[in-house]
């Protein structure tokens, strides 16, 4: 009786799977269907720019410099209104036609899909294929059904002017700043019976005593002068056409990192310059002038001039001459003239002072033209 029963068993669990094995092809599934649909990520993975320079010699040359994500601007999506841009423009010489970007979308999202310039055609997005941003763009992201979509427009902003160098505009006499920080510390300098008025750090002040022999420096305001210490007992000070500049030491904070430039003596080829790390915090020792000695393997030192003037703009220190700007970026030892950094374009300076005012401008004035600029960097 066993033995009928378990056979029974056994047919009847075959006739149920063969049952669910016949079913029709023709029976619904159920299928979720997700309307999530959004870009959730945008980024620039490759744009190439195209540099133009120009050598010593004058010749023209450009070069390609291709960008990748990490100098690249950030991107902003705005969910509501549905647009994707940059807020720090690229440079114009950078070339939106071909473009790479990595574009990411919600979880339960389906294709990504760019529309032509021109007609309405569609093509799947790929991070691989290279975009044409030289003009606004829509992309669409589509629901997991394909049934449905949603649209941004991507607008890619560049400057409209050539940036790394500086744009140049003719101000009036009026609007240069004025000065009244050396006028006052010459009077204190003349005051105290010293020869000419160096210049200010953040927390000292320094002039050249009468002779021109040693740099003397006042820690209060100028009510009492003193010498300063100077490496090889003031050898090689500069007698004639000087300039200072006082700016931010990066290492070190509480610390001023001047410099001084000036000719040594009629005929010399070369600058004779000068720093010194001016250090403030509590338990600092004390520093000392010393003298950067010019090179033979070092081209680029500071060429003598009858009219430099020193500032610090945009994290170096430019030395600005009627004939040209030179940049440097170590402390005094190297001098470089660059594209960036050059003079207004039909100018002929002879009597050129320069200064930079709390907007991060720069300021040209030739003293016997009466003629003045402002320049912004634009990067």
């Amino acid at each position: 009786m066993k033995r009928y029963i378990s056979a029974l068993c056994v047919l009847l669990s075959g006739m149920l799977l063969y049952t669910s094995c016949l079913k029709s092809d023709n029976d619904s599934y159920d299928v979720t269907v997700y309307d999530d649909m959004a870009i959730t990520g945008f980024s620039l993975s490759t744009v190439n720019r195209y540099i133009h320079t120009t050598s010593k010699s004058g010749s023209d040359s450009i070069y390609k410099k291709t960008l990748t994500s990490t100098s690249l601007p950030t991107f902003t999506i705005d969910q509501t209104l549905n647009m994707i841009y940059n807020t720090d423009s690229l440079p114009k010489d950078c070339d939106l036609k071909h473009v790479l970007a990595t574009i990411s979308s919600s979880t339960y999202s389906g294709d990504i899909v760019l529309k032509t310039i021109v007609g309405d055609t569609l093509y799947t997005y790929s991070s691989s294929d290279s975009i044409d941003f030289t003009r606004s763009r829509e992309i669409r992201v589509y629901n997991n059904s394909l049934q449905k979509y949603r649209s941004y427009e991507v607008a890619i902003n560049q400057h409209k002017v050539e940036t790394n160098k500086i744009l140049w505009e003719q101000m009036s006499t009026q609007d240069y700043p004025a000065d009244e920080t050396t006028e006052k510390w010459e009077k204190i300098v003349a005051d105290a019976g010293l020869g000419t008025f160096i210049g200010t750090g953040t927390k000292e002040a320094y002039a050249f005593n009468a002779d021109r022999t040693k740099i003397m420096v006042s820690k209060d305001e100028g009510v009492t002068w003193v010498p300063d210490s100077i490496d090889g007992e003031g050898l090689l000070l500069p007698t004639g056409n000087i300039a200072f500049v006082s700016y931010p030491f990066a290492s070190n904070d509480d610390t001023d990192y001047q410099l001084l430039v000036g000719n040594f003596s009629e005929g010399e080829t070369y600058c004779s310059v000068w720093r010194k790390v001016a250090e403030y915090a509590a338990g600092s020792q004390p520093c000392k002038w010393v003298n950067i000695p010019v090179e033979g393997y070092n081209p680029y030192a500071l060429p003598a001039s009858s009219d430099y003037c020193l500032v610090y703009f945009h994290g170096q220190v430019l030395a600005i001459s009627p004939s040209d700007i030179r940049y440097c970026l170590d402390g005094g030892i190297t001098w470089r003239t660059s594209d960036k950094f050059a003079l207004p374009a039909d100018t002929n300076f002879s009597d050129v002072e320069a200064t930079t005012d709390a907007e991060g401008a720069l300021w040209l004035r030739d003293n016997d033209t009466n003629t003045v600029w402002r320049g912004i960097l634009v990067e």
